[in-house]
């Protein structure tokens, strides 16, 4: 009687228990399974080069009375930020018809500076840059203009002076645009505000024009036309 009495208790505790075994058994069965998280890839700090030229600086040497033929070079780092080399050369060959002083240089100068693209999360090939400029140049000059009278003696002195020195440096703070035509063929050009830092002049006085900045003021404006070639 007492075993008849303990297979019912059994039984029934067996049965209590299968709803909640089903229960946890359903709940088991609609939990969700955790997907592993993917990483985004990562944008390759490096992301290639590229090569330049200034249409404006050869337009300006060809028909006014200065301009430059200038080359550049430049690195992609992460879309963002563009390390650029410029290298020139700077000629001039003018005579002031109010003076009658004739000026001729044809001498290198050399810009080093960091460009900003503004629109580096665009990767359509378009930017917008911000960005600053160290320029230099050493360069030799001749100037001439009508002769002297010595006030004095009366003797005639040449006004003829060949091979002078002069070196200046200089800072350029720079804006541009850029845009992609055809996949590693750009166009862009560049508007700068620069300021003359330094100028070491000749026994004559400032040089007439400075090769890479400008008719030598303490500040000019200037600008390039560039040709692009990612390579």
């Amino acid at each position: 009687m007492m075993s008849k009495i303990c297979a019912f208790i059994f039984a029934l505790l067996l049965l209590s228990s299968a709803p909640c075994f089903g229960q946890a058994q359903q709940y088991r069965g609609v939990a969700p399974a955790q997907k592993p998280k993917s990483e985004a890839p990562k944008e390759p700090f490096f992301q290639g080069a590229s090569a330049s030229f200034d249409v404006c600086g050869a337009v300006m040497a060809a028909f006014t009375p200065y301009g430059q033929f200038e080359g550049a070079v430049r690195a992609n780092l992460k879309n963002a930020f563009f390390p650029i080399v410029e290298v020139g050369l700077g000629v001039s060959d003018h005579s002031n018809e109010e003076s009658n002083l004739h000026y001729k240089v044809h001498s290198p100068y050399f810009r080093l500076g960091m460009d900003y693209n503004m629109l580096r999360k665009e990767h359509t090939g378009n930017r917008v840059f911000v960005g600053a400029r160290y320029g230099f140049s050493f360069f030799k000059y001749d100037l001439s203009g009508p002769d002297i009278e010595d006030p004095v003696y009366g003797d005639i002195v040449p006004f003829s002076y060949s091979g002078l020195s002069g070196n200046a440096h200089w800072a350029e703070a720079v804006f541009g645009v850029e845009a992609k035509v055809w996949k590693f063929f750009h166009l862009g050009w560049t508007f700068r505000y620069k300021f003359r830092i330094h100028e070491k002049e000749a026994a004559t006085g400032h040089a007439w024009y400075i090769p890479g900045y400008g008719k030598s003021d303490g500040h000019c404006l200037g600008g390039t036309f560039n040709i692009i070639f990612d390579i």
